[in-house]
């Protein structure tokens, strides 16, 4: 098994299944594995919501939003979930980060933000309607 796998950027859980072929006429049934990928002692955790605010001030989450996470080494641009949900792990010497959110129709807005090692700072967006 090769766990160097370069689609895997972000610690967490990952599944899959490990099949076997024979040369009999007998199935073999395919076998669960988990992996558990663990971030370095340097990264720290962005995370946050993005609200969309109406006209008559009533907030919803914005699902397919943009988040663009900039540093002095890369960037990262990550697309919120139904629930207007993002995250990203990376190394907190990637500081200070800034971060623009914006959806079609929406205002966009940015801010400056510090990665905390071992730690998750939380930024939630609020975008009014354009």
């Amino acid at each position: 098994m090769k766990a160097s796998v370069d689609e895997i950027t972000q610690p967490g859980e990952f599944t899959a299944q490990v099949a076997i072929s024979t040369n009999t006429p007998y199935a073999v049934a395919s076998v669960p594995v988990t992996m558990t990928v663990a971030p370095p002692n340097t990264w720290g955790k962005i995370t946050g919501t993005v609200l969309g605010k109406a006209s008559n001030g009533s907030t919803a989450p914005l699902k397919g939003a943009t988040v663009q996470v900039d540093s002095w080494a890369s960037s990262y641009t990550l697309i919120t979930d139904k629930d207007g949900h993002y995250a990203l792990c990376l190394d907190a010497r990637n500081n200070p980060l800034t971060v623009i959110v914006a959806k079609d129709g929406y205002a966009p807005t940015a801010t400056t933000v510090k990665v905390v090692k071992k730690g998750t700072v939380t930024t939630d967006f609020t975008l009014k309607k354009a």
